[in-house]
């Protein structure tokens, strides 16, 4: 009888064990099934999925920083993924990123006209860095760097 019982519990105990190992096991291969985030797209980190708000943080003329005005800190840049924009100026227009070129083109349709071409310097999910490159009559060197909203 008593070595009935004792048998009795060797075999619990041994279930038990197998119970939290394969618990154990389940939990672990849990955390490897969750596929990796894929980075965002240029378009998507641009525009959003289907707009994205920016706002001017620092502006640099011929390389000198220079200070913002409270409309200047106030100013905002909206594109969206219909490939149109509109600022806090009240100018409206389309874009064109061209990825391998590293280019922003706006063309300005209202509250003014022209083509303005950017080199994109840096573009992250939350900061845009843009060399304002020709207004379509000249060559500028204007530098900003804006921030997602």
């Amino acid at each position: 009888m008593i070595l009935q019982a004792s048998t009795h519990w060797l075999l619990k105990k041994a279930f038990i064990g197998a119970l939290v190992l394969c618990s154990m096991l389940t939990l672990a291969s849990c955390g490897g099934d969750e596929p990796e985030p894929q980075p965002k797209s240029q378009l998507e980190q641009f525009s959003g999925t289907a707009l994205k708000v920016w706002g001017i943080e620092k502006l640099y003329v011929n390389d000198t920083l220079i200070p913002l005005t409270a409309e200047q800190l106030r100013y905002t840049k909206t594109y969206k993924r219909d490939s149109s924009f509109v600022d806090s100026d009240g100018l409206q227009g389309s874009w064109i990123l061209d990825a391998n070129a590293g280019t922003l083109k706006e063309q300005i349709t209202l509250g003014g006209t022209g083509t303005m071409t950017y080199k994109i310097e840096s573009l992250s999910e939350s900061a845009l860095y843009l060399r304002l490159i020709g207004d379509g009559s000249q060559t500028l060197n204007t530098f900003y760097q804006f921030r997602a909203q």
